[in-house]
């Protein structure tokens, strides 16, 4: 299978929704349409990367599915929503609860700097990028992600260096998880500021880039009941006023709303495989066009 030169991929984050990717990569690359450029932000850079080191391509998909399904970690058990329900609940009862869990996330991270230290996708990422031993400029497709870096308050590009903590520092979700330190630099997830990196897939060389926007979309009719909920919403218009500006940069857009998958429930990765490959085949008679386009 030869990549096309001038076609490049930007792929979003979203936990395990991104599993979409590899739904979308594996139809694309059986219409004869390798992308010669991949981007991605937080769990949509690890699984770029998965596909832009292995020589296989697509044909190495199952594998990777394979390694997310039987890890108790991931695939083996579901994990719901902790806060199912939680919003919906009427009355003092619920207005209580709403309370408690918010005071309760307020406390924790008042003395820690994440709800947790160390995401869960780390061990998947030292399992099939050990140490720090394969540069980002030898990967087979020319690659980028990107994190914040917290020290200097700037949206990083990696392009080069060491894989393994660039990927690291691209899942540090805010809040969830504490910051990736890296020679002496904490970073965060880039997602709240950059999910699909199309500006980064441009500058590595793409000529066509199509995004693939995994973002749930902004609810409506919200009624903030605290003023947690109040910071929380006036973040989620930020982010999708970023988002918005950063897709219009691209030529071609595949969108899906898999907002009925928890990020953190990866039992439905297989699912999530084929409604990738769904959306990709909607945009395949554009994308065909622009790639002859782009080769006469």
């Amino acid at each position: 299978m030869r990549k096309n030169g001038k076609f490049g991929i930007a792929l979003g984050g979203g936990g395990s929704r991104a599993f979409l990717h590899l739904g979308v990569l594996a139809r694309l690359e059986e219409a004869g349409l390798r992308p010669g450029f991949l981007s991605g932000s937080s769990m949509g850079a690890v699984l770029g990367a998965l596909y832009a080191a292995d020589p296989a391509g697509a044909k190495a998909i199952p594998r990777i599915l394979g390694y997310f399904r039987k890890s108790p970690q991931f695939g083996r058990f579901a994990r719901p929503a902790k806060t199912d329900g939680l919003h919906h609940r009427p009355g003092l009862a619920g207005r209580a609860l709403r309370t408690l869990a918010t005071a309760s996330v307020a406390a924790t991270v008042s003395f820690r700097r994440g709800l947790r230290s160390r995401h869960p996708v780390n061990k998947a990422i030292d399992a099939f990028f050990p140490g720090d031993g394969l540069d980002i400029a030898g990967l087979l497709l020319p690659f980028g992600c990107n994190a914040i870096d917290l020290t200097s308050g700037t949206v990083r590009d990696f392009t080069s260096g060491p894989l393994n903590p660039a990927l690291k520092a691209g899942v540090a979700i805010g809040l969830v998880f504490s910051p990736h330190r890296w020679d002496g630099i904490d970073y965060a997830d880039a997602a709240p500021l950059c999910p699909v990196p199309v500006g980064l897939c441009r500058r590595l060389g793409a000529v066509t880039v199509l995004a693939v926007d995994i973002c749930a979309p902004l609810e409506t009719g919200v009624h903030p009941h605290s003023g947690f909920d109040v910071v929380r919403r006036i973040m989620s218009m930020q982010s999708d006023e970023l988002n918005r500006h950063e897709m219009a940069g691209a030529d071609i857009t595949v969108r899906e709303d898999v907002s009925d998958v928890f990020w953190g429930d990866f039992t439905r990765i297989d699912e999530l495989f084929e409604r990738g490959r769904a959306a990709a085949e909607r945009v395949l008679p554009e994308l065909r066009e622009r790639a002859g386009r782009g080769r006469q």
